[in-house]
């Protein structure tokens, strides 16, 4: 049944979450959950109109990628690792399914669809050019975007998509000021 003050509390709730990973390389003013997945969710779709895909699927999923931290906060990856992958992701699925969309979040986890593998991409691509776009502002980002390069070149080898390698590297173009990030 849906519950629109539940809804309500978890967007209220993910608008005042700061991005956990940005808080330690001391951003001020770090980009909340909600703007992260906002703006996966315009990278998914945007990426599944142009392969021809299901754009509202992928939106869907991208809106649902990180709905748990409502709940659990937006938490490091080492307590993450601590508490083990399969507890952390019986925990968000147990939340996520309790607000009506524990199949679309398992679909995401488990990339069952290309439209979740294209999720996966959002997500590290939304995170890399955010990283480079603190970088940019002087933060030392430059680990961060390092590692979530990596993430992203992993999950493109899953699509092997001439478009998303073309993307990939316009935003290295733009990210990259003097340093050779792509090798």
């Amino acid at each position: 049944m849906l519950d629109l003050w539940r809804l309500l509390k978890l967007v209220d709730s993910l608008t005042g979450i700061p991005r956990i990973g940005w808080v330690n390389a001391g951003v001020k003013h770090p980009e909340t959950v909600a703007e992260h997945t906002l703006l996966v969710s315009y990278i998914a779709a945007s990426l599944a109109k142009s392969m021809d895909l299901d754009a509202g699927k992928a939106a869907l999923l991208a809106m649902v990628h990180d709905a748990a931290e409502s709940m659990t906060g937006n938490v490091s990856k080492m307590v993450r690792d601590k508490m083990g992958l399969s507890q952390w992701r019986m925990l968000e699925a147990s939340i996520v399914g309790e607000l009506g969309f524990g199949n679309e979040f398992n679909e995401y986890v488990d990339l069952k669809s290309q439209e979740a593998v294209l999720v996966a991409i959002s997500d590290k691509l939304a995170t890399l050019i955010r990283a480079c776009y603190y970088r940019e502002l002087g933060y030392d980002t430059l680990a961060l975007i390092k590692n979530y390069l990596s993430e992203v070149k992993e999950l493109l080898g899953k699509v092997n998509n001439i478009k998303l390698n073309a993307l990939l590297n316009d935003a290295l173009i733009k990210c990259d000021e003097g340093q050779d990030l792509r090798n």
